[in-house]
């Protein structure tokens, strides 16, 4: 592709006005010219040079089309040649998709990092992704540890309580997911020793934790109880 950018380019500055034919045994660049929205550099910059003065053809290689066989002779020339003196630089959107390799290389070794935040939400999710995006509240709940729980509002001096089952001393939010019996009637399909992951990768148990937590909200006051210590 790029020898028909040079050809273009040349037919731009020494033939403006002039009708020329431009032949290529590559079906694939002539199929790349018709996208109406292509996706590469290189192709965009042949289409801005492309006028109503140039038809395109294409030819079988290897069947002695002289002026197929001499281009073919000077690309093998032009590779042996010790030095190089068209730079064709670094296309665009390469240099995105290089950025965005960086970045997120860059992203994942910070989250594999033990003494960073978020560690629960690492257990669950150990490998970033640009197009993970979790919106319900009460899912981030389950993916944050973050929520209406003993757990959290204890931790940030929110309100000092307890789960009135008595059964579990973190009282965080996979307590009243998986363990908390006050809430038995509230599960059909989440069970102890499923995962996280499991729950949100099926949509039924998916629907079933968000209908528990929003529960939980409802009945808040009948689940927490006062930390006997603030009390006093």
């Amino acid at each position: 592709m790029e020898t028909a950018k040079q050809a273009l380019l040349w037919k731009q500055q020494n033939r403006p006005h002039a009708n020329c034919h431009l032949f290529t045994d590559s079906m694939s660049s002539l199929k790349a010219f018709q996208k109406f929205a292509s996706k590469n550099n290189l192709v965009e910059d042949i289409n801005s040079l492309l006028d109503g003065t140039i038809s395109l053809h294409w030819v079988k290689a290897h069947i002695g089309v002289a002026g197929n066989e001499v281009a073919d002779k000077a690309a093998k020339a032009a590779s042996d040649r010790k030095s190089v003196d068209i730079h064709l630089g670094i296309p665009e959107r390469s240099l995105k998709i290089s950025i965005r390799h960086l970045l997120l290389r860059e992203w994942q070794d910070r989250w594999k990092d033990d003494n960073a935040k978020g560690r629960f939400t690492f257990n669950i999710f150990p490998e970033v992704k640009t197009n993970r995006c979790i919106d319900n509240p009460q899912l981030s709940q389950v993916v944050t540890n973050h929520g209406l729980c003993p757990y959290y509002l204890k931790k940030f001096n929110l309100r000092e309580c307890n789960c009135r089952c008595g059964e579990d001393v973190d009282d965080d939010i996979l307590h009243y997911i998986f363990r908390c019996p006050l809430l038995d009637s509230q599960r059909s399909l989440i069970r102890p020793g499923q995962s996280v992951l499991q729950i949100l990768q099926d949509k039924h148990r998916t629907k079933e934790v968000k209908s528990l937590l929003s529960f939980l909200f409802l009945h808040q006051q009948d689940i927490f109880e006062q930390d006997p210590e603030d009390i006093s």
